[in-house]
């Protein structure tokens, strides 16, 4: 037992479970998926909460992202038997849309502390998903210790006053032992010098050998998106 990678759990922040949905567009098809999305997607809203949506500017580009909110998994399973049953959402956007599709991605994500903020720190501002993923040799590696990187990057971002945390979520099913953080900020530039100021912290610096951070930066999709 003692090479696989634990991550020790803390009293969850919240009760909730978040749904992460990736789909990868065919380059060609995006304005046509956007102008689908952008004029229909109230239909999927109406069957549950959306959290946010986004399109990739950096990372995996011709991605959207969706964050849908749960009660349970009862709640989801009810919510996709209406979507199967409703004969509007199919015919006029899901029929059409999942021929723009690529490939599709979902994880079940719970918030192991704090809350979703329901607030950007800026509206039109960039958002950055960072996945931070314990290393296969990192054995042990506590919850709290990725609440201590994060708190060093929100004490960053609250000094400068350009961004803050939008949530913290831990991966139920899906990437094993991987804590992703939504952040928001005020411009891309400010992604930049956050990721300076943290690299010339020693703590967050030492933690690069238990942990891989990956991140990509997204652009809220206008007029679908809660979080804008």
């Amino acid at each position: 037992m003692s090479d696989i990678t634990v991550i020790k759990t803390l009293p969850p922040g919240t009760s909730k479970l978040y749904e992460l949905r990736i789909y990868s567009i065919k380059p060609s098809c995006m304005g046509n998926y956007l102008q689908i999305t952008k004029g229909k997607y109230h239909l999927r809203k109406a069957h549950s909460k959306l959290v946010g949506s986004w399109i990739t500017e950096i990372g995996d580009v011709n991605e959207a992202l969706h964050l849908w909110e749960y009660d349970n998994l009862s709640h989801r399973a009810s919510v996709r038997a209406a979507l199967g049953a409703d004969r509007t959402w199919k015919v006029e956007y899901a029929n059409e849309a999942h021929e723009y599709f690529d490939r599709q991605h979902s994880q079940l994500l719970s918030v192991p502390w704090g809350t979703v903020a329901t607030e950007p720190f800026v509206e039109g501002g960039i958002y950055q998903l960072c996945a931070l993923q314990v290393r296969s040799d990192a054995a042990n590696m506590d919850i709290d210790k990725f609440s201590q990187i994060t708190s060093i990057q929100e004490r960053l971002l609250s000094e400068k006053k350009t961004g803050k945390l939008m949530g913290v979520f831990t991966t139920q099913i899906g990437d094993c032992d991987t804590v992703y953080q939504l952040w928001n900020y005020k411009t891309m530039d400010d992604v930049l010098e956050c990721k300076e100021a943290l690299d010339n912290n020693s703590f967050y610096r030492s933690q690069g050998a238990f942990v891989k951070v990956s991140s990509k930066l997204l652009t809220a999709l206008t007029s679908v998106s809660p979080l804008l």
